[in-house]
Formats: structure tokens, C-alpha cells, sequence
């Protein structure tokens, strides 16, 4: 019998989307974050590659909370543009454009400046981590195909090089992978 993390879902695991975060709760960090994506990510290929399920990686599933959005507004005074007055006999609607634009682009960039400022603040004060984001030239699909592979099928690096990759290039993606995602197995 299936162990409760290899039962499928009636659901495909497709339906369920990780957002490109950059910051993330800290309180929820650990718990939810990269480790769960990168799990979930790894269990999608599985699916996606029709890797049988007894061969699928043997984690608890991820757990994937609902994260209420975050929005900080400027509510300082003076909030509403104030475009400026057009003078017909002085100035064509083009250059009352211009003057507009000149304008909204002042006010979002006082505003940004603002709202940046809050959120660093609340970074600073612990709320919210940085997400490191992960560089490569590598397609991601094509990354967690070597990562499913790899520990499905216990398939060689030379034998999944293809492509123009190197057999070390896909070892050194699979290990990154499996890092965040804390794969404690050797492989």
C-alpha cells in the first residue's frame, strides 16, 4: 500500500502555481517556502514526465499556504495628482501632454520612494525575507527534468547530457535543486 505522501491527488499537480516571489513572510520562510516550492516543482515533473508514482522522490508532500496579498499604500497628504491646467492659446494639446506626463512621472517617483521605504523598513524589522532568486541560462522545466530523472531513475549525469550540457553543468543544477529543496539522500 501507498504511503500517504505517494497517494495521488485527485487533483493534478499542475493546478497548483508558486508564485515568483521575492520576499516572502519570515515567519512562514522555513516552513513554506523555497524547500516546499522546489519539492513541489520535482513532484510536478514526475507527474508531467508520467514517472511511475512508487518511483517518485519519498518527501511529505508540500505544503503550499494561502498568503494573503501584501500592499502598502501612501496615504500622505497630497496623494491626488494634480495634472496641470491646459492653456489653449499658449500650448498644443501635445505639449500639455508632455506637461502631464512630466508630472505623473514626478509624483510615482515621490510615491515610489515612499512605498519603498516602507517595505524596507518592514524587511528590516524582520517581516519579510529575501527569496534568493535563481540565475541560469537553463531552462527551468528542463532543470527539474534532470533533477526527476536523476532521483527516479538513478539516471548517470553523462547519460543526461544532451543539448549542449554538460554532464557536470546538469550536476551542479541538480545539486542546487536538490539543496533547497533538502533532499538528504545521496544521489
Amino acid at each position: 500500500m501507498d504511503t500517504p505522501e505517494k497517494t495521488p491527488a485527485s487533483l493534478p499537480l499542475s493546478v497548483f502555481q508558486v508564485p515568483r516571489y521575492r520576499y516572502f513572510p519570515t515567519p512562514l520562510f522555513d516552513r513554506f517556502g523555497p524547500k516546499q516550492w522546489e519539492r513541489l516543482k520535482i513532484l510536478q515533473t514526475c507527474e508531467r514526465l508520467k514517472i511511475p508514482l512508487e518511483l517518485w522522490p519519498n518527501f511529505p508532500f508540500p505544503q503550499m499556504p494561502m498568503i494573503r496579498p501584501i500592499q502598502f499604500s501612501d496615504s500622505s497628504e497630497g496623494n491626488k495628482l494634480q495634472l496641470p491646467v491646459f492653456r489653449p492659446l499658449e500650448e498644443s494639446i501635445a505639449e500639455w501632454k508632455r506637461r502631464c506626463h512630466s508630472a505623473l512621472d514626478e509624483t510615482l517617483d515621490k510615491r515610489a520612494r515612499i512605498l519603498e521605504a516602507q517595505f524596507q523598513a518592514a524587511v528590516q524589522d524582520g517581516l519579510y525575507r529575501k527569496v534568493p532568486q535563481q540565475r541560469g541560462t537553463t531552462p527551468a522545466d528542463l532543470r527539474y527534468e534532470w533533477v526527476a530523472k536523476r532521483i527516479c531513475y538513478r539516471m548517470p549525469y553523462k547519460e543526461l547530457a544532451s543539448g549542449g550540457y554538460s554532464a557536470e553543468r546538469i550536476k551542479q543544477s541538480v545539486l542546487q535543486i536538490l539543496k533547497i529543496a533538502a533532499w538528504k539522500r545521496g544521489i
